[in-house]
């Protein structure tokens, strides 16, 4: 219960920050499609991209959190899918929603556990932008939400829910040139 507790104020934090309308500087909402068309950084590495840029590729965004025991049990049959599959036209990125936590943690977070895909702090105007298109529970990581994006762009699939490696494999190669 007390476990439970904790989870359920910390995700009052992340939508309570994460979903009220315009932005941080008072202007109006970021648009529907930011989440595409921002600048995005890779905290281990610091590499820069757009979920645009990776046209041509399968790209999966899981919106996270550090704190977040579901998403690092997702992540672990993550590194299990990834390395079965080995292919370079799928491109992963783990997006931390909540706005409490900063790139330097997220990356140790990555490396103490050996994980070397895409890691990234999103923006409150990004984290708005998903739940714009998705709905609020995507910004809840207990709830491991995943969004699949094809390689022409389209968005082919939302979940809800842990999967196991073999269900990721099957699901990632579904979408693979």
């Amino acid at each position: 219960p007390v476990r439970s507790a904790g989870i359920l104020a910390s995700l009052a934090i992340v939508v309570a920050a994460c979903g009220a309308g315009g932005t941080e500087d008072g202007g109006p909402a970021p648009s529907a499609d930011e989440w595409r068309t921002a600048v995005l950084t890779d905290a281990r590495t610091g590499e820069t991209f757009s979920v645009n840029d990776l046209g041509g590729k399968v790209v999966v965004i899981e919106p996270m959190a550090i704190w977040c025991v579901n998403c690092q049990f997702q992540q672990g049959e993550v590194a299990v899918a990834l390395d079965r599959l080995d292919d370079p036209s799928l491109v992963y990125i783990s997006l931390d929603v909540d706005p409490n936590e900063q790139p330097d943690a997220l990356a140790r977070y990555a490396d103490e556990r050996g994980w070397s895909w895409r890691y990234v702090v999103a923006s409150r105007d990004v984290a708005r932008s998903l739940a714009a298109e998705f709905g609020d529970q995507v910004l809840s990581p207990p709830s491991t939400p995943m969004i699949l994006i094809g390689p022409d762009g389209a968005v082919v699939e939302q979940h809800l829910g842990i999967r196991g490696s073999d269900e990721l494999i099957d699901a990632f190669e579904r979408y693979l040139p």
